[in-house]
């Protein structure tokens, strides 16, 4: 891509203000560009709301921002460094002139141990056991180890890979879904999303790591749930929307399921009178399991660090997103 123009202004757009695990303020800033010398001082940096400054901004920066607008607002924009993986928000509404990547790979540390504890913990009856408990009923349930079960990962990027590194860690079985079929890090092996219903009967788990596009969307139907073999557990750590909860609903209430924990929902937050609550063997984790709130904005800066500095020189960026693809 062709050099930018001299010291290019970076806006920083947090609006909503976000809570303050996700903001980037100006303190986070000044650490990043002590981690990153020489980098950051070669832009201007204006925190907003300004719009006199997004008026002149050649970068947006941030976690939350209107979409929509951002060509009538930014028109010399050229480029934005979103601070989430998942940019479902963004890619539809944004101007095809826009280059957008993501922070894909945020999640891979936190996200990957909490897939395998909620892996654990549906291996070990932990989901029946906290049921028996609220019923004061005496229940035991006799599991075997997790080593040498399979979990098959619906998404086979950055956070699935993550997963599959630490399920491999007990010797388990990984099958990843990917759109193509092609080889990643930490699975033995990759299948087409289209072949999958080869491998979903195999899975003593299945994990769902998939952001939401157009392509994901209600891709774990009613037929593929159907498909899960009795004593399997779910685990959603992607968008809610990928899965047919209905479907696995109706499986966890007839028993047909071993248990699930769904840590995404829509909406939300998932209400008070949401039947999810009820469902026996389901656990709710409220969107809480993949981000590591101590460095999430740290980690994040070091990836649009590493991205400015190519597109400073004028290289192609990382974790571009297609816009028509969603990813």
């Amino acid at each position: 891509m062709p050099k930018p123009a001299t010291r290019p202004l970076v806006y920083v757009a947090d609006e909503p203000a976000p809570a303050d695990a996700h903001a980037i303020s100006p303190a986070r800033i000044r650490q990043a560009a002590r981690r990153h010398p020489g980098v950051f001082s070669r832009v201007r940096i204006v925190h907003g709301p300004d719009p006199k400054a997004l008026a002149e901004a050649e970068i947006v920066l941030g976690v939350s921002f209107n979409a929509a607008t951002l060509r009538q607002d930014a028109p010399k924009l050229r480029w934005i460094q979103s601070l989430n993986a998942g940019v479902e928000k963004l890619a539809p509404k944004l101007d095809r002139s826009f280059k957008l990547t993501n922070a894909s790979g945020l999640h891979g540390p936190k996200g990957g141990e909490y897939g395998l504890a909620a892996m654990l913990l549906l291996n070990h009856a932990v989901q029946r056991f906290v049921g028996s408990q609220r019923r004061r009923a005496w229940e035991p349930v006799f599991t075997t180890p997790i080593e040498g079960k399979t979990v098959v990962i619906a998404g086979a990027g950055a956070l699935g890979q993550a997963v599959a590194l630490q399920a491999k860690r007990h010797r388990m079985t990984t099958i990843g879904i990917n759109t193509s079929g092609r080889k990643a890090p930490g699975f033995d092996r990759v299948v087409k999303a289209r072949d999958m219903a080869k491998v979903l009967p195999k899975a003593d788990f299945l994990v769902v790591t998939l952001p939401i596009t157009p392509g994901t969307e209600n891709l774990i139907d009613r037929k593929a749930i159907g498909l899960l073999p009795d004593h399997c557990g779910i685990v959603n750590l992607g968008r809610a929307k990928v899965m047919d909860y209905d479907a696995m609903v109706e499986r966890l209430r007839a028993g047909t399921l071993a248990g699930a924990l769904l840590d995404v929902f829509s909406p939300e937050p998932l209400p008070a009178d949401s039947p999810l609550w009820d469902v026996p063997n389901l656990i709710v984790s409220p969107h809480a399991g993949v981000d590591d709130g101590s460095v999430y904005v740290e980690r994040g800066l070091d990836i649009f660090a590493a991205n400015l500095k190519r597109y400073l020189a004028g290289r192609k960026l990382d974790n571009l997103v297609d816009l028509d693809k969603g990813y």
